[in-house]
């Protein structure tokens, strides 16, 4: 069985939707799902459920709600979660990689300490299971902020590292879109300005680069009386100056074999098959617009 929190809240058994009931059900459940193996209080429940007008049966309520959950989950046949009653509270017994909002925190983490290839997906992945606000239709601004408050701004810094991981394997004017789109939708947000200033940097627009960081200039000082981070600073300099350690990183490559050159490279073909013919390796610099460079041949190690 597998549990959806960020979006509307839903449970699936073997792709069947199982029917979760009211609104107010749908959140206990929710509640207890982030919480998975960890005990919730009654009276966290309560104050969830009907925030500041409870009424005097809401301890009685939140049992019905309960044991509803706990026959739809019968209902739905096994590996649905167990859910127990501890003193005065409940724990969902439940494997935490099938609720989403899990899944998604195990992703990042492990996005943590791979290399950047893998980070990208394994952000990719995780940024998928999103499909919506958390606890869509099922709690009020407030409450779904002091739950799901955490999860949205991981989400953030998710889809910021995954950026960072792009920007260092080469990539920008694909990335153009997306960073447009999100430092409109996240103008204070300052580590996606500096990534949107890089890669404009990159697609040969200094000057778009620079308006972008004045922009930021001036709403943090009439906002919020702030100035820019100092690393934004350092990045704004660096594109005045045309910092070349801000291009693109140099991709090596080994060949395994001869290769196919391009056919403008002209005069020099029938020598640089020779040499990739005569067991080297190549050195490739992969520039701006995407275009390989030849900058060095060597022996490979071993090579007569």
């Amino acid at each position: 069985m597998e549990f959806q929190i960020l979006g509307s809240v839903e449970a699936r058994a073997d792709g069947k939707h199982i029917n979760l009931g009211s609104r107010k059900q749908r959140l206990v459940l929710a509640v207890l799902l982030l919480e998975a193996d960890r005990l919730v209080s009654m009276d966290r429940l309560v104050d969830l459920v009907w925030e500041h007008d409870a009424p005097a049966s809401a301890r009685a309520s939140i049992q019905t709600l309960v044991s509803r959950l706990r026959a739809a989950f019968r209902q739905a046949g096994a590996g649905g979660p167990e859910i127990t009653g501890h003193g005065a509270g409940y724990v969902a017994h439940v494997d935490p990689l099938a609720v989403d909002a899990h899944r998604f925190t195990g992703l990042v983490g492990a996005a943590g300490s791979a290399d950047d290839e893998r980070a990208v997906d394994l952000l990719d992945e995780a940024l998928a299971l999103w499909h919506g606000e958390p606890l869509a239709g099922v709690a009020s601004t407030d409450v779904a902020e002091r739950l799901c408050g955490h999860l949205r701004e991981a989400r953030l810094v998710a889809m910021e590292d995954r950026l960072d991981a792009h920007l260092r394997l080469g990539s920008g004017r694909r990335l153009l879109a997306e960073l447009t789109g999100l430092v409109a939708e996240h103008p204070l947000r300052q580590r996606l300005v500096g990534q949107l200033m890089l890669a404009l940097h990159r697609d040969g627009r200094s000057s778009a680069a620079l308006d972008v960081y004045r922009t930021l200039r001036t709403r943090l000082a009439g906002d919020l009386g702030l100035d820019p981070a100092p690393e934004l600073m350092r990045l704004e300099s660096a594109i005045l100056r045309a910092d070349p350690t801000l291009d693109p990183v140099t991709q090596v490559e080994e060949t395994a074999g001869p290769r196919p050159i391009p056919a403008d490279v002209g005069g020099r073909a029938a020598l640089l098959r020779s040499l990739l013919a005569d067991n080297r390796v190549l050195l490739i610099l992969n520039d701006t617009r995407g275009i390989d460079r030849v900058i060095a041949l060597i022996p490979r190690a071993g090579a007569a």
